[in-house]
């Protein structure tokens, strides 16, 4: 990391919370911008494609949103 960014970093981590969160989202929209390449498209709309056919020929199942956001993020046993 530059001495630039770590300062712009620093600086970042002194807003009040919701103004680094609005500084957070204009950020990852201005990557999203810059990662948006034919190639990534075409890429996911194939990954979609196949996805889809995998389904309708038995392969793979589908699994409701929360059911698998509970499996990846479970609830702390122990809470500190």
């Amino acid at each position: 990391m530059s001495a630039t960014t770590e300062q712009v970093f620093i600086e970042a981590l002194s807003l009040p919370v919701r103004e680094r969160a609005s500084l957070v989202r204009k950020l990852l929209v201005s990557l999203e911008k810059e990662e948006g390449s034919a190639d990534i498209e075409a890429a996911w709309k194939q990954e979609a494609s196949e996805r889809c056919a995998a389904v309708d020929a038995g392969e793979i199942s589908e699994r409701d949103a929360d059911m698998v956001l509970r499996d990846a993020y479970p609830p702390a046993v122990n809470k500190i």
